[in-house]
């Protein structure tokens, strides 16, 4: 039993006198630590506009260092966790927002005075009299829009009600705080600070005004309604068990699909996994049934994508991921592997091998959450073009299992920002750079897949 050996030389005979003692003053090095880290990273600015990457990188040494030590604090202190998580996210809000969030606000000006961001390029003449501050800071200015639809008309509300750069990242935020609550509620805090306390996640969403947390949220919460309706009871045959889409278990699966699909609509990466979910309750509950938990959950995109086609008039298939321009210097594993040996490939056909591999792990008949873990980093390792804050859209599927892949991008991603050190433009990663981003996640990944393993084989067996 933990804690024995300190009751043989603990003189007030308590068995959990000097494990309870440790561990809170573990639990308490790590938080500060951590925010330090966040404090520092704040300090520094923005590593691609600041010139202070080296004392950027600091703190984030910092706050991964108490971000690993959160391993191995006990499942206890759930509200301190909850506040800690609060803490660093408004430490972090005073940072300047990314160019990404200023196009966004400022594409979302474009939209209420009934010009289309889709057509037009922000360096277009007709937009001149929309320069501001804002303009000055998007980079691709020749560039349309490439957001999706659902984005777009989420960043047009926010504009409509006078949200600046920094209300934006407050509303992102209080967003991102309602994830860390809800892991914490249904995990508790040991998993949970694997998102509450992870400075990757912390940095994009609070520092920077990333959206990723719109569609987390979602994403999250049809997934986690899946796990308690239809993993944790015996598989999706409970929907034909218990009267279908109208008994009770079917009602819930078609919120999840739901709430997946709106993630979809905001990321189409997420559509393998809403896939999934028709694929197993059309071969365990039946065509009839399968159908309609696919047209659940593609109603919000086909709401929002028909929007965005008929009264924008934006061809939807210049916004998948195959379609957009790569950046020569992107952050990518298969495809710069293949040039580095001078074999260059179309994009279009990474995107493809991604597609192939996501069916072929969907016919295996996996949990949802394994299901989704693998088909994501599969996408991470295939995709031509992948950036830093792309790794957080793990975390949805990685906290239930403590998914060691995610655990450690988490801090490797960092390694992402040694391009701007010491560099007036940024270039590319050198080998022992990209390898020490990538190398974690792929050890990761590769545990991950052999070690989570159910004795099942794909049937939807856990242990709770």
């Amino acid at each position: 039993m933990n804690g024995s050996l300190s009751y043989i030389e603990n003189p007030y005979g308590s068995v959990f006198y000097r494990a309870r003692k440790r561990e809170a003053a573990l639990f308490a090095f790590a938080a500060i630590l951590f925010l330090w880290g966040c404090f520092r990273m704040t300090q520094a600015g923005l590593p691609s506009e600041s010139g202070n990457a080296g004392d950027f990188l600091i703190g984030a040494l910092f706050a991964s260092c108490g971000f690993f030590l959160s391993w191995y604090v006990g499942n206890r202190w759930l509200w301190i966790v909850i506040a800690v998580a609060a803490l660093a996210r408004a430490l972090l809000l005073p940072m300047p927002a990314s160019e990404d969030l200023s196009r966004r606000l400022w594409e979302g000006d474009v939209l209420n005075t009934n010009l289309n961001p889709y057509e037009l390029a922000p360096s277009s003449e007709e937009l001149r009299l929309l320069r501001d501050g804002r303009w000055d800071r998007i980079e691709n200015k020749d560039r349309v829009s490439s957001q999706a639809p659902l984005v777009m008309a989420v960043f047009r509300v926010l504009n409509t009600m006078g949200f600046t750069e920094w209300s934006a990242k407050t509303a992102l935020v209080v967003v991102d705080i309602w994830i860390c609550i809800i892991l914490a509620l249904r995990y508790g805090s040991k998993k949970a600070m694997l998102y509450c306390w992870n400075p990757l996640a912390v940095y994009f969403i609070a520092g920077e005004g990333r959206s990723v947390s719109l569609f987390l949220l979602p994403a999250l919460g049809g997934y986690l309604i899946w796990e308690a309706w239809v993993d944790r009871k015996g598989g999706a045959v409970v929907i034909a068990n218990n009267g279908g889409l109208g008994g009770g278990p079917g009602q819930m699966v078609s919120f999840a699909a739901l709430l997946i699909g709106l993630a979809v609509a905001m990321n189409i990466v997420f559509l393998p996994i809403l896939v999934w979910m028709f694929w197993h309750v059309l071969s365990k509950s039946g065509l009839r049934t399968g159908l309609a938990i696919l047209v659940i959950g593609l109603v919000p995109v086909f709401c929002f994508s028909g929007w965005g086609a008929y009264s924008l008039g934006a061809d939807m298939r210049s916004l998948l991921p195959f379609s957009l321009p790569v950046d020569p210097g992107a952050l990518s594993l298969l495809p710069n592997l293949f040039e580095f040996v001078n074999l260059r490939l179309d994009p279009e056909l990474y995107y493809f091998a991604i597609v192939a591999v996501a069916f072929a792990l969907m016919i295996r008949n996996e949990s949802l959450g394994r299901y989704s873990n693998l088909y994501l980093g599969v996408y991470f390792v295939f995709a031509a073009e992948v950036a830093p804050w792309h790794f957080v859209w793990l975390a949805p599927f990685a906290m239930g299992v403590g998914q060691l892949g995610f655990r450690l991008v988490s801090i490797s991603a960092f390694v992402y920002f040694f391009i701007y050190v010491n560099a007036d433009m940024p270039g590319r990663l050198l080998i022992w750079q990209s390898w020490a981003l990538w190398s974690p996640f792929l050890l990761g990944m590769i545990w991950y897949g052999v070690k989570g393993r159910s004795k099942a084989d794909g049937l939807y067996v856990r242990s709770y």
